[in-house]
């Protein structure tokens, strides 16, 4: 081979090499430099979003628990059947508060069913009859209007036999009405199971009416 020639191959050879050399010195600089830079570019991104606000007070429960319906507290199930269940427990029982209780129920105009031994008061406007019993077992009253030879009456028991819940919860007042005015006698109330009942709680009746009539 001409030596010439031979001078020219091995001086390509070797601009070639040194293309290739300087291609990946320049892209490994590359590399290297953005490699230095994105830890600085995250950065600046994090520093640039909003810090969320945390909550000052305690966090919200997921569901509110319901607030229980005052109307429940008196409730007593028989069998199937659900009535709504108050106690008068007379302090000082006897032939006075026979009288007083007697008067009572004929301004309400309560009827004596003398199969049943207990007195019924219907009231049209609220929608439901209540049932005056003793509060003793088994639950039946002398006819104490017919006088003072009855036996004594330690306390009753008031019953609304549910005929339409709503009538009831919307229309509390007659219940409340005549249990504070037997209490009034000289005793105090009980729940269905016997637990003291305070003004407060019927003022919580009234108000859970109030809120179903809007």
């Amino acid at each position: 081979m001409d030596p010439v020639v031979s001078v020219l191959i091995v001086a390509g050879v070797a601009v070639l090499l040194a293309v290739l050399c300087l291609v990946a010195f320049i892209k490994s600089r590359n590399q290297r430099a953005d490699a230095e830079l994105a830890p600085r570019v995250q950065a600046r991104v994090v520093d640039t979003q909003p810090v969320p606000s945390q909550p000052t007070g305690p966090a919200p429960s997921a569901e509110p628990e319901p607030a229980p319906e005052p109307m429940r507290r008196f409730q007593v199930v028989s069998s199937k059947e659900i009535k709504q269940c108050l106690f008068v427990i007379l302090d000082w029982p006897g032939l006075d508060t026979n009288r007083r209780l007697a008067r009572l129920l004929k301004e309400y105009n309560a009827h004596y069913d003398a199969k049943l031994g207990v007195y019924t008061i219907r009231d049209q406007l609220a929608g439901y009859k209540l049932t005056i019993a003793n509060s003793s077992p088994p639950g039946t009253l002398p006819p104490i209007h017919d006088g003072d030879d009855q036996p004594t009456v330690a306390g009753v028991s008031i019953l609304i036999h549910f005929i339409s819940k709503r009538s009831v919860a919307r229309n509390p007042e007659t219940l409340i009405q005549i249990t504070q005015a037997i209490a009034d006698i000289g005793g105090h109330i009980l729940d269905a199971e016997r637990n003291a009942v305070s003004a407060e709680e019927f003022e919580a009746l009234r108000q859970q009416a109030q809120r179903m009539v809007r």
